[in-house]
């Protein structure tokens, strides 16, 4: 009954513009130009007149079609001309919206009364952050859409999040321990809670105390940091490719240049490091070592112990992203780099928004006591306290010793929907699909079979209300056009199969629909990021 109400819900009528269809294109099928030119041109005529209003929603690819009585294909190419030209915009959950021009925006914007300083801001820093400066944003969003089955997230399931646990935690204590729970704490962080991080640590093969870890409001907030801390404008640091998405923005956005390593099963191809490092001058090494973000692999002991060397060869620091490290779906937890570091080339960087809940905003950093003590005076100049009362209740989690039985949990739950997933991918997408299957972590990593293009399919598979992320932005050379992440964790389990179906089904319609006239037609087709 549920799974039938959900579809009923995503399939409801939307309302769409109130004029005619028919009225607005006029088709003459006896013309010599393309029918997809003339619904262009008619659709253009509609919203530079202003028949069609800014957000206005258009009707779907399969809706048009079947009411102009044309192929799907003819109305998706005349789509993408009017998004080529910056007149209409494809957005996840909410279909494709009419937008002005560029110079209808610009007119009005400077015909308000904003303050000069406030119309000299060029966007130059957007752009320094590439061309999906808003990728993490959107991702933060697709959650709030009920409509939309998504795989783009990497968040915990929400009916995973441990309420109760937290509940109990705070009913138990928080009248007895106000003054740690809700009063100012040191800006390295409760100490409770650091020699809990580094008590749990040790168990897993770092060599570490409490001095050596500071407490972070967020991983994000110790990838700028120590970007901060380590980086000057025009400084190169090296990353995989591809790589976490939002590290490759903090770096940019302090000026950085980057050098991307390529990566295969293995993790980073370190064999390929060393002609790199003796040629150049990086900063330091970022690396996501153990259910890399987004392909999934954990880097080989062989490659592990390999890093290690060429970091204290050419003297480069490591900095390690471990954010999935205990959600591993195997009979061993694997340890992490920094269990092989006895030098302190590594700083180590994880969190608890996997493990825990995202909004109790509570990251760590495991280095150095000098980096500590650097760190420390940073981190004050723009957040003096992390949360407190997030921090006394992953402090008190730890002491009760209340998370091991929540991971466990976790790791039994995402490995159902990790399989689930895959069994739904074999049955449904066509083949050619090559798809990684992770040991741990959230993510599923996917290449699309022959060259299709992953736009083109994020583009498509919105209208079917399916959402994921396209491969490019995780790239820092421009790669990643034929690949998509999927993310299985945050999915309801009901949800999984339904959504990867419509995925496989928009692969197989745009495998499909191809002619010679269509091939010609979309040559120079530009697809816009939804």
């Amino acid at each position: 009954m549920r799974q039938s109400m959900f579809n009923q819900s995503i399939h409801q009528p939307l309302p769409l513009f109130t004029a005619s269809i028919r009225a607005l294109i006029c088709l003459d099928r006896s013309s010599n130009i393309p029918l997809y030119r003339q619904i262009c041109q008619g659709l253009r005529d509609a919203i530079l007149s202003g028949q069609l209003a800014e957000g206005t929603r258009l009707p779907t690819e399969r809706a048009l079609a079947n009411e102009l009585s044309v192929n799907r294909t003819t109305v998706m190419n005349a789509y993408n001309e009017l998004a080529s030209e910056g007149l209409i915009e494809g957005h996840v959950g909410r279909g494709t919206l009419v937008k002005r021009s560029h110079f209808e925006q610009e007119d009005e914007e400077f015909g308000r009364d904003y303050p000069s300083w406030l119309l000299g801001l060029t966007g130059d820093e957007d752009f320094a952050l590439g061309p999906d400066a808003r990728v993490l944003s959107e991702l933060a969003s697709t959650g709030e859409r009920q409509e939309v089955i998504s795989f783009a997230a990497g968040t915990p399931a929400q009916q995973l999040l441990p309420a109760e646990i937290i509940r109990s935690v705070v009913s138990d204590g928080l009248l007895t321990d106000t003054r740690h729970a809700l009063d100012y704490c040191p800006v390295e962080g409760l100490q409770s809670l650091r020699r809990g991080i580094a008590a749990r640590l040790r168990r897993r093969g770092v060599s570490v105390d409490f001095q050596q870890i500071m407490v972070l409001s967020g991983s994000t907030q110790g990838l700028g940091l120590l970007a901060r801390l380590l980086l000057h404008p025009g400084d190169e640091v090296i990353v995989e490719t591809p790589t976490y998405l939002g590290a490759v923005q903090t770096f940019r956005a302090l000026g950085a240049r980057i050098i991307g390593v390529p990566t295969d099963s293995d993790g980073m191809r370190v064999d390929l490091l060393e002609s790199i490092l003796a040629r150049r001058s990086p900063r330091f090494i970022y690396t996501l070592p153990t259910f890399h973000n987004p392909t999934g692999a954990v880097m080989s002991q062989e490659r592990r112990r390999r890093l290690l060397l060429l970091s204290r060869r050419y003297q480069v620091p490591i900095l390690e992203d471990d954010p999935y490290g205990e959600i591993y779906f195997g009979d061993k937890e694997p340890q992490p780099l920094k269990a092989l570091d006895t030098r302190g080339h590594v700083i180590y960087l994880s969190t608890c928004s996997k493990i825990l809940a995202p909004g109790v905003r509570v990251a760590w950093v495991a280095a150095p006591e000098p980096i500590i003590s650097r760190l420390s005076l940073h981190k004050q100049v723009f957040d003096l306290n992390t949360n407190a009362l997030g921090q006394w209740i992953v402090s008190e989690i730890i002491r009760r010793d209340l998370l091991d039985g929540h991971l466990a949990r976790l790791r039994e739950q995402y490995r159902h929907k990790r399989d689930l997933t895959l069994q739904a991918i074999e049955q449904y997408w066509p083949k050619g699909t090559r798809v990684n299957s992770p040991e741990g972590g959230f993510h599923l990593w996917c290449r699309l079979p022959g060259e299709m293009r992953a736009r083109t399919l994020l583009r498509e598979a919105a209208q079917e209300r399916v959402a994921f992320v396209i491969g490019e932005p995780f790239h820092s050379d421009g790669g990643g056009q034929h690949h998509i992440r999927l993310s299985f964790a945050a999915a309801e389990e009901e949800h999984i199969e339904e959504g990867i179906q419509r995925i496989g089904e928009t692969m197989k319609r745009i495998q499909n629909r191809r002619s010679p006239r269509e091939d010609r037609d979309t040559l120079h087709e530009r697809i816009p990021m939804v």
